[in-house]
């Protein structure tokens, strides 16, 4: 790492005391935050993968009234710092940490050098489960205090490790815009490669607040562009990303007013997008006063003859066929596989071999549907007969004739459900672009058929009603203006809602209208109070584009009561996770017009008045108020 400077790397048990001898003599200060601060330099791991850290005295417990201990870790200028804390311990006597025992985090300095009016990145104290374990610096320095007072409670402290790391290693491919702080260009034409990656500002430590970067892919004409987040780490929440401060968005075409089709928030892993022509553009926008560790992205510009191609094909990409390979190394025998793109179909129809006749005996078949933009993959299964040896199989496990059903959630093939006997299954629709359907046969006797099913590519998400909205991937509006009833439904509905999807349907009516909503019918997947943290789906209503705390969710299978807005603007959102499935909803709305009770009131009392003393009022004001009444 270069010039080593003198420092106390891993030393033994020492007293405090102990400790500050040495510091004194062997420690470079720094502008500290008070003048009796003391420190301790880390600027290198002496040829080992990384070195480590510890409180005074740890594991032994640490003592009180330490009034500043400055950890100070210095790397070379093309590097970063990366801690993790495996051990802590720390009194905690408050929430926000600022008080008692604390340790105090500063991750983006320009040099190793703080005082009283450094800011700092957060303050940590408790045990291990209370805090993130692991920070990043963004430039070749980070700091941490350690405070104690003189409350002793037996606290151990902490040890951690630290790493050096090179920043090529999160260095973003495109060009950067001059005048921007993360505006990104990626030409196909101009870089030197078709692939790379991208991040957010000051990745791996956090981004900045109050930031909007974009980054925008130029392919060729005859490109598409792949992305596949690897890691979004936003400020956590139990919001939708529509009302969510920390967001990305993705939209299909050269800039913000393009349609989205993609919409991240919170956590997630592995998601995939490919634009539907040559061009995307992200927005990643920083509102929250926490900000996270942000995104790490790759993206590829790809030749869309890759895409698509003849519906039965035994050749796929090498990570598909690997994946395949995998799901038949046990089991029925050399699969047929068919390969469905939306570029070829959007619609059709799928069957078992030989339908409608009795299908192999012993056989694997894999159905795998791919999509663009916000396209989703529904099926409808309008025949369905296979071989049930008897009622215990019910669950569909084991050995047994079956259709198997899988998408992707974070990057992990999950399954949707098993299906076999004689009962057609649900509506089915993907949570992406893509879908596969797999099924195995063992015995087929004479007097089964097999199964026909549709599939579609469908933009709407099998929502028929309103007008979809462009800035958003599900989002669905309703005017007064165009039609002052009827009915909504959440997506795919009857058939199973899709997982790990959010819909937003906006009422809009006239000045006067207000709008009333009655559920026919309700079946959604959650407990009250409908959290993420119970894994539950659920509806919200609001009066307002952001949350209104007045509604409570609604979650479970009980439908809600008739809701009334206050005004003439209404949203009701949609979000299910990734774990389970639902029917959904079915409910009527309707716009009506609104008389204020006070003013029906006072023109009843009106119109109580001695009717001698009514006729005295002018033919005019007569008319205008009979008008209201009505």
């Amino acid at each position: 790492m270069g010039t080593r400077r003198k420092k106390i790397m891993s030393q033994p048990v020492l007293f405090l005391t102990e400790l500050l001898s040495l510091l004194s003599s062997h420690c470079i200060f720094v502008a500290a935050v008070s003048a009796d601060c003391k420190c301790i330099v880390f600027d290198s791991t002496y040829g080992k993968e990384y070195g480590v850290f510890k409180s005074p005295n740890w594991p032994v417990p640490y003592e009180d009234n330490i009034n500043c201990l400055l950890y100070t870790f210095i790397s070379e200028q093309n590097y970063l710092i990366k801690l993790v804390f495996d051990e802590f311990d720390l009194g905690k006597s408050n929430l926000r940490c600022k008080y008692g025992d604390y340790v105090k985090l500063y991750l983006h300095l320009k040099e190793p050098l703080v005082n009283q009016n450094t800011s700092h990145n957060t303050f940590l104290c408790g045990k291990l489960s209370d805090i993130q374990q692991t920070h990043y610096s963004s430039g070749s320095a980070l700091i941490f205090e350690f405070h104690t007072d003189w409350r002793h409670e037996n606290n151990t402290g902490f040890r951690g490790t630290f790493r050096f790391l090179n920043k090529t290693l999160f260095q973003t491919v495109g060009e950067h815009q001059n005048g921007t702080k993360c505006d990104y260009k990626f030409i196909s034409e101009k870089i030197n490669q078709s692939k790379g990656r991208f991040f957010s500002p000051q990745y791996p430590s956090t981004y900045p607040k109050d930031v909007e970067c974009s980054y925008q892919f130029i392919g060729r004409q005859n490109e598409r562009v792949k992305i596949i987040f690897e890691q979004v780490h936003l400020q956590k929440s139990d919001l939708s990303c529509l009302n969510d401060p920390d967001n990305i968005e993705i939209h299909d075409g050269d800039s913000a007013e393009s349609p989205v089709i993609e919409h991240l928030c919170n956590i997630n892993t592995f998601v995939e997008t490919v634009s539907t022509g040559p061009e995307l553009y992200i927005v990643f926008r920083s509102q929250s006063h926490f900000p996270s560790q942000g995104f790490k992205a790759t993206f590829q510009f790809e030749d869309d003859s890759t895409f698509g191609g003849d519906t039965e094909t035994p050749l796929m990409e090498p990570d598909r066929r690997k994946l395949y390979q995998e799901i038949t190394t046990a089991g029925p025998t050399p699969p047929c596989i068919q390969t469905i793109d939306s570029d070829n179909s959007k619609n059709g129809t799928f069957t078992s071999s030989n339908y409608s006749g009795p299908y192999p005996v012993n056989i694997h078949c894999v159905y795998h549907f791919t999509g663009r933009g916000r396209e989703r993959v529904q099926i409808l299964f309008t025949d369905f007969d296979l071989y049930l040896p008897s009622d215990e199989a019910k669950d569909c496990e084991g050995p047994i004739d079956a259709v198997m059903v899988f998408i992707t959630i974070n990057g992990q093939k999950e399954r949707l459900n098993n299906f076999c006997g004689n009962n057609l299954p649900p509506q089915l629709m993907s949570n992406g672009p893509s879908m596969t359907v797999e099924f195995k046969s063992y015995q087929t006797p004479s007097n089964v058929k097999g199964f026909r099913a549709i599939y579609r590519f469908v933009t709407n998400f099998g929502i028929t009603a309103g007008v979809q909205d462009p800035q958003q991937v599900c989002g669905f509006i309703f005017n007064s203006t165009v039609r002052t009833n009827g009915t909504f439904t959440s997506p795919n509905y009857p058939g199973l809602y899709p997982r790990a999807t959010e819909c937003h349907y906006f009422f809009y009516g006239k000045g006067s209208e207000r709008l009333t909503l009655t559920f026919a019918y309700f079946d959604v997947e959650g407990v009250s109070p409908c959290t993420t943290d119970l894994a539950s789906d659920f509806v919200e209503f609001s009066n307002f584009r952001t949350v209104d705390r007045k509604i409570p969710r609604h979650c479970g299978g009980k439908k809600p009561k008739i809701i009334e807005s206050d005004g003439d603007f209404f949203r009701v959102a949609f979000k299910s996770n990734g774990k389970f499935d639902g029917t959904g909803f079915e409910a009527f709305y309707q716009f009506r017009n609104y008389v204020d009770p006070l003013t029906v009131k006072r023109i009843s009392g009106v119109a109580s008045l001695n009717p001698w003393k009514v006729s005295t009022l002018s033919p005019l004001l007569l008319i205008t108020l009979w008008l209201m009444v009505l």
